[in-house]
């Protein structure tokens, strides 16, 4: 059976819908009535469907083996709507994203990435509908983590640095150890390349002097250095980060082996386990932040109820 795959180009005005409806109906594709009110309208090519929202998204679905076609297509819509990432503007390109910091259970994992300009457009397929925003079985990641690594053999280089719970509580500023180990990820993923040849993205976690020093330096060295905010949503290589990044929580949440809940303290079923848990036994296990303010807040709690 034949797995459907998507790809979408979003916040595209109106008249530029109509453009690409009229560009699809030129070569082939047949118009169907919408499904929902969402929808400005709706094709059909084969296995492949063709949806434009309201909301300014195109959104593209198509079967495994109309891969070449829809390569071929998602050229041409380009030369209308312009690409979904900032091109490369060097032969390498390396980014940088974590996740994990603001959760009160596991560690922070740091991901770093790099990848030649050749690859951008095989690895803008593969991770453009990638949800990275929702909690997600582990077997979702493992999936898109066994399409990335086929890209391996063709120069994608990716390595993972983890920062502890324990760490972070020891630490009064973590951003500095977000710094140190961002250092030593660049330092990896730069080994052996001509720097003047890289695009190095670095997400915007409120870089500090240890790492905007040694960003400076490689700058002095031409390459081009960009730290973003929010930046998976224009670069690509701070996106495959980030989908890496968030595969490494998943292994370890599943390797701590309990019903934690997504780790974030907004989580309820996060909360309740935690509240159990520190009911029963008045001391954390290692993958609990225990200087957040959520488990301060738990352990006064429930210490002056047991008084």
């Amino acid at each position: 059976m034949n797995k459907l795959r998507s790809y979408s180009w979003r916040n595209l005005k109106v008249d530029l819908g109509k453009k690409i409806e009229e560009l699809l109906l030129n070569n082939g594709w047949i118009k169907e009535e919408n499904k929902s009110s969402i929808e400005l309208w709706r094709m059909r090519l084969d296995s492949s469907t063709c949806i434009f929202y309201k909301s300014g998204t195109l959104y593209i679905s198509y079967p495994d083996y109309k891969e070449e076609k829809f390569k071929e297509l998602r050229e041409l819509i380009n030369s209308y709507v312009g690409t979904r990432y900032i091109v490369p503007s060097k032969e390498f390109l390396i980014g940088l994203d974590e996740v994990g910091k603001g959760e009160v259970i596991g560690s922070i994992i740091l991901a770093g990435v790099r990848f030649p300009r050749e690859l951008f457009d095989d690895l803008d397929i593969i991770v453009d509908n990638v949800d990275t925003k929702h909690n997600h079985r582990i077997e979702y990641w493992e999936e898109i983590y066994r399409k990335l690594e086929k890209s391996k053999d063709k120069g994608l280089c990716f390595l993972i640095e983890k920062i502890s719970p324990r760490e972070i509580d020891s630490k009064k500023s973590i951003n500095k150890v977000l710094d140190q180990r961002y250092k030593k990820l660049l330092e990896g993923l730069i080994e052996g390349l001509d720097i003047s040849k890289a695009r190095i993205v670095i997400d915007d976690y409120g870089v500090g002097s240890i790492l905007s020093e040694n960003l400076d330096k490689l700058k002095s060295q031409g390459a081009e250095v960009l730290v973003v905010d929010k930046s998976e949503d224009n670069y690509l290589e701070t996106r495959v980060a980030s989908i890496m990044a968030k595969y490494e929580r998943y292994l370890e949440i599943r390797d701590i082996g309990m019903p934690l809940g997504s780790g974030n303290v907004s989580d309820e079923k996060t909360i309740e386990w935690l509240e159990g848990w520190y009911k029963n036994h008045r001391e954390w296990p290692w993958f609990v932040k225990r200087s957040f303010k959520t488990i301060k807040n738990i352990e006064r709690r429930m210490d002056n109820e047991g008084r």
